[in-house]
């Protein structure tokens, strides 16, 4: 269902009905189109659901499930007559649609031998790719032109000029894939762990010193999309973000002064931006930026996602916790689409975590977000992130922390005591190295809570040596990666002292 789900998604369905196409594709009131359409609107989202709307039953029986894969299969075979929507694609990503379109049907022109019609179309085609810098589609072009005009028409001039032209297009895009795999590698390591990698910075690092004189002769769009992605996991992975700025900064003045519009990489770099901002504290700047460049995110992306996920902590370290809880809001109906990564769909159910908390102890006003505080579950809460509960040095450390809050939060002092003893073997089993040190002198902290018998004051006595030496790693320069605080420690510890009273608790525990 989630491969339905995902190709629907990006067709224009009016646009199709109004051309007369869509009757091409389906047969007019049956099921298929019946499940087309329920799908396209958001009516179902799982099997059950539309074997129910179908044919009355939540089993998905053989009839519903061969109607699911024929209507795959109806899609893909129709795909160069479906008109996809094309909100927040740039000139450059609708021209490498239409290049791809063209290119294959060219391809099928030439192998029934219609080489006259199918040669001048693919010189045509050939400007279009060179002036969008589409490297490869450009080098499948001149291999078929050189060979064209080197073994039919027997014409040097042609041969010599396509000849040179591909490897010419042929060492660049070498090294665009040698950047490419390069920023792959290094990206791969954080996919499903937000734990932080200190030998990734000088990794990027002698991949950027490898790819750097390149870059400096070759303005290749791909190649200075990876290799400066590259050039800020060096600075942004030793959380020098005041460094990782002018590089963000550099690299957008780089790809705005291209001949197309491209929103890929101005996207990447925006968001790094905003992260950066993030870590400096400075929210006006990153807010400004989210507002004036939001429109280049198609909305309810991948990319779009990401970039809620930094206005979220943007608004959650500069303590504007009611603009934290409207981005949640506005982010809720695009998880609803199950074609999202889990690690997407799980670093928001933390975030919703959070903001339930911040309802909970008053610091969001929000009559909707209170009656949220209310229902939530931190149990089933933790059945709903089965992947960073095992990024026990990533984001497994919020989840620990927010479970506990919460049961300071509700004066469930006993079940407090049973999570911070878990907390305290987690601390000593993985938060021993200095990439984690703000963490661990923040659990160190909830730990003297039981210790002095819940009581306010002497848990400010216990804590003070902690509490300073939290102070001394502030967060912009700690070492560790940006996600793993979702509101900053002391922040997080002064809501904490708040719950609790000048009054000992005794659990009975010995």
């Amino acid at each position: 269902m989630r491969q339905l789900i995902e190709l629907i998604k990006l067709i224009n369905i009016e646009r199709l009905q109004a051309n007369g196409l869509w009757n091409i594709v389906f047969e007019r009131d049956s099921k298929m189109e019946q499940l087309c359409e329920a799908i396209a609107a958001g009516q179902i989202i799982t099997d059950e659901e539309a074997a129910l709307l179908l044919y009355g039953s939540k089993t998905a029986g053989t009839k519903y499930l061969n109607l699911k894969e024929r209507l795959k299969e109806r899609l893909i075979n129709s795909v160069f007559l479906l008109e996809f929507k094309s909100t927040g694609f740039s000139t450059r990503h609708k021209a490498y649609f239409e290049c791809n379109r063209k290119w294959a049907a060219i391809m099928v022109l030439l192998t029934r031998n219609a080489k006259l019609i199918g040669i001048d179309m693919l010189e045509s085609l050939l400007k279009h790719a060179q002036h969008f810098e589409f490297t490869e589609i450009t080098m499948n072009i001149l291999s078929i032109l050189r060979l064209h005009y080197g073994t039919i028409q027997g014409d040097q001039n042609k041969y010599n000029q396509y000849r040179d032209a591909y490897r010419h297009h042929q060492q660049v895009w070498m090294m665009e894939n040698e950047a490419e795999e390069m920023y792959t590698h290094l990206v791969s390591h954080f996919v499903n762990s937000k734990s932080t990698k200190i030998e990734i910075a000088d990794k990027a690092q002698v991949y950027y010193d490898q790819i750097a004189p390149t870059m400096a002769t070759n303005d290749s769009f791909r190649l200075h999309l990876c290799g400066r992605l590259i050039q800020t996991t060096i600075h942004s992975s030793r959380n020098d973000y005041l460094t990782t700025a002018s590089v963000c900064e550099d690299a957008i003045a780089f790809f705005q002064k291209k001949d197309f519009d491209s929103n890929l990489p101005l996207q990447a770099f925006y968001y790094q931006l905003v992260v950066c901002y993030i870590q400096l504290r400075e929210f006006e700047r990153g807010q400004a930026i989210i507002q004036d460049y939001q429109s280049l995110f198609e909305e309810g992306s991948f990319n779009w996602l990401k970039l809620q996920e930094s206005y979220f902590l943007l608004s959650t370290h500069t303590r504007h916790y009611e603009t934290a809880y409207e981005v949640c809001e506005r982010v809720a109906p695009f998880l609803r689409n199950t074609a999202h990564p889990a690690q997407i769909q799980e670093m928001w159910k933390i975030y919703e975590a959070y903001v339930r908390y911040l309802a909970r102890i008053g610091k969001i006003e929000s009559k909707s977000a209170a009656d949220g505080a209310i229902k939530f579950k931190p149990g089933k809460f933790m059945n709903e992130i089965p992947t960073f509960s095992k990024d026990k040095r990533g984001m497994n450390i919020p989840i620990l922390v927010i479970q506990t809050l919460f049961s300071l939060s509700d004066k469930n002092y006993h079940q407090a005591i049973d999570r911070i003893e878990a907390i305290e073997k987690y601390c000593s089993r993985y938060l021993t190295q200095g990439d984690t040190f703000r963490s661990s002198c923040f659990i160190k902290m909830l730990l003297q809570i039981p210790a002095a018998s819940f009581h306010r004051e002497a848990v400010l006595r216990k804590s003070e040596a902690l509490h300073k030496q939290l102070h001394s790693v502030p967060l912009e320069v700690a070492y560790q990666t940006h996600e793993i605080e979702i509101i900053p420690y002391e922040d997080l510890w002064e809501m904490a002292m708040e719950d609790l009273q000048n009054q000992i608790y005794k659990s009975g525990k010995r």
